[in-house]
């Protein structure tokens, strides 16, 4: 019976087993591995191995199941993402976004310009005396004093600064800022001020004028002189009106983009008067932009409340909810992300460790045949024949994943979109909206059939720990990447495998001796293990981010139109650098992008800074760059440029700061050779990134004077260096190239820089110095400005004396900001011994050896005998006298119709043929045969011709567009709310191919076409607004609003022409061309022509200028556009002639004259004239 029992319990108290067929037992009793096992090792003696096989084993299967279960959770969280960034879906489910309508069209900083007047009768508001002068303006800081006022909100901190502010202008008429009833509806806005100006100055205590002269500004778009009329309103005015002038306060720091001090101002308003709706609706707007969604929905409630027709405050109201909705998606949003990508690094994570078990497992097992185990593909398959699970199959769904994270981690993605707070927060959800469609055009997830939450619980899977050290795999993967680049995880394996079990570098013992005084012995920092940890160093602090305001109402030179005067070069003579042509040194600081050194170089190597650090001192050294041998090695390519090489203190104080922590007084004595040991000590120990580590190597060569050391050290660096501190790098290298005279090399460096950080000092002064060298005048002068805006104590004082030196400079040689045509107020090369320089797109412009034209030398000028031919020593017939009506015919029989298309044909090729055939610039003889003698003409009187021609083209097509358009365009366009199109788009109202003159305009090669930057600075500097991306966006908004506009249409193919937009210059230029006045039908031609020229397209341009000419023969531009078309097409019969043609118009027409002598400098002096045989 007992054995009846026990039997019973073993019988139901079993446990379930498995056996393992992978081993065997031989004939003569060896225990050994069966032949098709997986775990037959290659080298069965490695212990290690054998041990870790199983481990492997089952960490490959575990992780299969683990990251197939989490494949389900980054569906789901995907899913989610797209449904909560589905904007229209989301717009149409919430009633208050129905109401509101579009969201981009509410302008949250409008404003009334009519605030307080229906409050004011003529009974307290007399106008008298309406006479006004015609040169004053209503200055109110010139017409009064106040230099402090505690009901003027002094103690906000944009009123501090108030010399800052910037506004966009606003649009209103006189009738619209003045008191009700009041009889100053006939003024122009110019006279109103004019108006002002003369009653202020008799009555400087009145609060109602400079109310009005605040608005006045306001309309001018000046906000610091805005706000100085407005503080003495506020001071001026009584108790019963102060709201009036508040109102107008409040709303220019408003519009000034510091809403916070606004929504201060503003309140103060409503305080005054809680009966006036439109004190509440501002409020309200203001409340909005800061994000207090709450008290801005009681604002509008009130006003609607004291004027229930108000239908703006009804829509803002509507859209201020419809802003709180997505603000509530967008914290769901933001939830959902972080656990995406959560959930992304952790797949990523185990997917590497799942890669790497199975190449491990892999190696070590015996092979029947050579086998690969770097091959992902042949892995894949060799497990899933092992295993039997689905491996491809994950591994597939994982690279999407990848790509995923690669978006979300890369330049793509704002961290700041899920920061707004206000009515800034719907554009961050388009943006969002746009970066998730983005990803799902790459990556197709299917989102369907998703199992129910509480199966998508992932326990933290057992990863089991292998004995031993982990193995290395130096060499994993490296022929498969290609074929898995979205996957970034392999490239990133790869890299911590070189550095999984880094060789450990003991820093020399260092025994030290007192230097100063006794100090304790620093603790050495640990190395640091990647090469992307920088965040010990980076604070984030960015000192001159890419959405800096800057002022332009503060230096003299951007306030004083007649800046620099005499008295202000004389007065600032002495701090002019003695050769303004030198080159400085320059070095963008760690510091300005947020990189704080600290004790890099003391502490963290184990030496303060008081202590001397022990003998023997190496200087840091630098892996040899190949790029750097080129201009480095015996047989290195030679120097475009020499320049003088100022060398300062600069870059010294700046080494010393990094040694001891910004105290460089403390550090004053310390040899340079010491200071190179501890860079070395520092590279040696790996303490901070490479390329960081590098970058201060070269600053110490370049201290040192060893330019071939720092080329190979900042060459190095740039390999490595992370995007968003490449500028760093990039501003030493344009140094270092610039020093060595390669120019080229320094230009491209330095533009790419400029790209990255638009406001950097550092950079426009490289940039500056580049363009003095190029004698780019105007760019030159834009970048030098641009360094005293930002940082007006730059390397103390040194761009500011450049500036003060170069613009006195230019002054005394007569050099006009605005050139005129007329005779003797421009220097150009029409006779021996001068010289012009400018650069192709014709912005900018130097002369040396002045002597400028006058009649009185008229008769013994070479550029007569080029007129007239008449010389003694030029045998044959003088030419024939220039006949202006030679195109009469062709303008007669010119079809009314444009799109008579067979008729002008047969017109235009009729003058064609007349222009082939008839027109001999030169006479019987033919330019061919002119000799240099001939014209008393030497090489020496021939410099920079073909700058020459495109400085005059540019002159006569982009400047007389804009002066002869619509001289309020420029102030339009700003007034504007930028559009939400990138891109200006033109509206042609007819089908091109039935146009004559349509179709040659839309066959212009508009592909290949490059951004020319100093033509963009040249456009943005005419608008007075340098913000290029945001121009475009106003122009494209005008053109909204005016598809009909044909200088709009001119301006917006301007702007796509400077920016290398081929396609949108050409149909906007078209676009102006079909709607432009029969007057001004020839301004868009001129400007296809000039930026085609530009562009290098010169048989495009040949063509367009002669269908400009054809449209209006008699012209003295037109005619001298095709002038220059023929002289770069060496065509230079032509060419003279169409230049004497022009000159009948005009003869003294300066662009004809310098552009004929440069082409005759061309044709004799030229390539081509060089490569004539000569005649014995």
């Amino acid at each position: 019976m007992k054995f009846m029992k026990l039997w019973c319990l073993f019988s139901f108290c079993t446990i379930q087993i498995q056996g393992s067929t992978h081993w065997m037992v031989t004939e003569g009793g060896l225990i050994q591995p069966r032949l098709d096992s997986p775990f037959e090792l290659a080298k069965p003696y490695d212990l290690l191995a054998f041990l870790n096989q199983d481990t492997r084993w089952e960490n490959i299967v575990n992780l299969h199941y683990s990251l197939s279960k989490r494949q389900q959770i980054i569906r789901k969280l995907w899913a989610e993402l797209r449904m909560n960034t589905d904007i229209t879906t989301l717009f149409n489910e919430n009633d208050y976004c129905v109401r509101a309508g579009q969201l981009h069209t509410v302008d949250w900083y409008t404003s009334s310009l009519e605030e307080g007047k229906t409050r004011l009768g003529t009974e307290e508001f007399p106008v008298r005396n309406l006479n006004y002068g015609d040169g004053d303006i209503p200055d109110c800081k010139r017409i009064s004093s106040l230099t402090f006022s505690m009901c003027a909100f002094e103690h906000l901190e944009s009123m501090k600064k108030r010399e800052n502010l910037s506004a966009s202008p606003e649009t209103s008429m006189p009738e619209n800022m003045s008191p009700k009833n009041s009889d100053i509806s006939d003024m122009s806005v110019d006279q109103f001020g004019h108006w002002l100006a003369g009653v202020l100055k008799k009555n400087n205590s009145s609060w109602i004028h400079y109310n009005m002269a605040s608005l006045y500004w306001r309309v001018r778009g000046n906000a610091p002189k805005a706000i100085e009329c407005s503080r003495r309103a506020v001071h001026y005015a009584p108790r019963e009106y102060k709201d009036i002038p508040l109102l107008s306060m409040g709303l220019i720091l408003h519009r000034s983009k510091v809403s916070d001090d606004a929504v201060i101002v503003l309140g103060a308003a409503v305080d005054h008067d809680l009966h006036c709706p439109i004190n509440h609706f501002i409020l309200a707007n203001a409340f909005a932009v800061v994000g207090d969604f709450n008290s801005s929905v009681k604002h509008y409630d009130i006003c609607l409340k004291l004027n229930p027709t108000f239908s703006l405050a009804d829509k803002h109201r509507n859209a201020v909810l419809c802003n709180a909705y997505f603000m509530g998606k967008m914290e769901i949003v933001k939830e959902t992300l972080s656990k995406l990508r959560e959930e992304l690094t952790k797949y990523g994570d185990r997917e590497s460790l799942w890669m790497k078990s199975q190449a491990a497992l892999l190696r070590t097992m015996k092979q029947t045949e050579e086998y690969d185990y770097r091959d992902v593909n042949k892995n894949f398959d060799k497990i899933a024949e092992l295993t039997g699970l689905n491996i491809k199959d994950v591994k597939t769904e994982g690279d999407k994943y990848s790509l995923i994270q690669y978006f979300l981690d890369g330049p793509t993605y704002n961290e700041n979109w899920l920061k707004e707070k206000g009515v800034m927060i719907y554009d961050s959800a388009n943006s969002l909206q746009r970066l998730v469609k983005h990803i799902g055009r790459h990556v197709n997830i299917n989102t369907d059939n998703l199992p129910p939450d509480e199966e998508l619980i992932v326990p933290d899977e057992e990863i089991l720990k292998e004995i031993g050290p982990i193995p290395t795999f130096p060499d994993l993967f490296p022929d498969v990447i290609k074929d898995y680049s979205t996957n970034t995880l392999i490239e990133e394996e790869i890299e911590r495998a070189k550095v999984e079990k880094p060789i450990e570098i003991e820093p020399p013992k260092v025994q030290t001796k007192e230097k100063k005084k006794e100090s304790p012995p620093a603790k050495k920092a640990a190395p640091i293990d990647s090469e992307e940890n920088i965040s010990e160093y980076d604070t984030g602090i960015i000192l001159y981010p890419t959405t800096l305001k800057i002022s332009r109402n503060t230096e003299e030179f951007d306030t004083d139109s007649e800046w620099p005067t005499n008295k202000h070069c004389k007065d600032n003579s002495d701090i002019f650098p003695e050769n303004l042509e030198a080159v400085y040194q320059i070095f963008l600081p760690f510091e300005n992008k947020g990189i704080r050194l600290k004790t890099l170089l003391t502490d963290k190597i184990g030496v303060p800074a008081n202590v001397e650090h022990e003998l023997p001192w190496h200087p840091p050294t630098c892996p040899n760059d190949k790029e750097a041998a080129t201009f480095t090695q015996k047989k290195s390519q030679k120097p475009q440029i020499f320049s003088d090489v100022i060398v300062t203190k600069h870059l010294r104080e700046k080494l010393l700061e990094y040694v001891a922590n910004g105290d460089m007084e403390s550090v004053r004595n310390m040899q340079d050779a010491e200071v190179g040991q501890r860079i070395y000590s520092a590279i040696q120990m790996k303490l901070a990134p490479k390329w960081l580590l590098y970058t201060l190597s070269s600053l110490y060569w370049r201290v040192r004077g060893n330019n071939v050391n720092a080329l190979h050290c900042i060459l190095t660096a740039s390999r490595t260096v992370e995007p968003r501190f490449k500028d760093i790098v990039l501003v030493s290298l344009a140094s270092v190239y610039l020093e060595m005279g390669y120019f080229d090399e320094a230009l491209g460096a330095a533009e790419e820089a400029f790209k990255l950080s638009l406001y950097e000092p550092s950079t426009n002064f490289i940039l500056a110095e580049l363009n003095m060298i190029k004698k780019h005048r105007n760019t030159h002068m834009f970048h030098l400005k641009q360094v005293i805006r930002v940082e007006p104590g730059f390397m103390g004082g040194l761009a500011r004396s450049m500036l003060y030196g170069w613009s006195c400079l230019f002054k005394q040689v007569n050099v006009l900001q605005d050139l005129e045509f007329g005779e003797g107020e421009i220097c150009t090369q029409v006779e021996p011994g001068m010289s012009m320089v400018c650069e192709k797109d014709g912005t900018n412009c130097h002369l040396t050896n002045i002597q400028c034209y006058s009649s009185q030398e008229r008769e013994s000028s070479t550029l007569v005998r080029m007129l007239e031919l008449k010389d003694d020593n030029i045998q044959g017939a003088p030419v024939e006298e220039m006949d202006d009506g030679v195109f009469d015919r062709f303008q007669r029989d010119m079809p009314k119709e444009r799109t008579d298309r067979l008729a002008h044909q047969k017109n235009f090729e009729a003058m064609m043929k007349t222009v082939g055939k008839e027109l001999k610039g030169c006479g019987d003889r033919g330019c061919a045969n002119i000799q240099a003698e001939d014209l008393e003409l030497t090489e020496e009187d021939c410099t920079y011709q073909h700058l020459e021609l495109g400085y005059w083209l540019h002159i006569i097509s982009f400047r007389e567009l804009l002066s002869d358009a619509d001289p309020k365009l420029p102030s339009d366009i700003l007034s504007l709310t930028p559009s939400n199109k990138k891109t200006p788009e033109c509206r042609l109202d007819v089908d091109p191919s039935k146009d004559f003159f349509l179709e040659r305009f839309m066959r212009v090669d508009a592909e290949g076409w490059e951004p020319v930057l100093s033509l963009m600075h040249q456009f943005a500097d005419v608008f007075n607004y340098y913000d290029y991306v945001t121009l475009g966006t106003k122009i494209a908004r005008y053109m909204e609003l005016h598809p009909a506009s044909w200088a709009g249409a001119a301006v917006a193919g301007w702007w796509c022409g400077a920016g290398g937009r081929g396609a949108c210059a050409v149909r906007c230029l078209a676009a102006a061309h079909a709607h432009t006045p029969p007057a001004r039908a020839p301004h868009a031609a001129r400007a296809l022509t000039a930026l085609l020229h530009i562009q290098n397209k010169i048989k495009d341009a040949k063509e367009i200028a002669y269908l400009s000419l054809y449209t209006k023969p008699k012209s003295r531009i037109e005619s001298f556009l095709v002038a220059v078309s023929h002289t770069y097409l060496s065509e230079y019969e032509p060419a003279v002639w169409m230049y004497r043609y022009s000159l009948t118009f005009d003869e003294k027409f300066l662009p004809a004259k310098a552009c004929l002598h440069a082409t005759m400098c061309l044709m004799l002096f030229g390539d081509a004239a060089k490569a004539k045989p000569k005649e014995d």
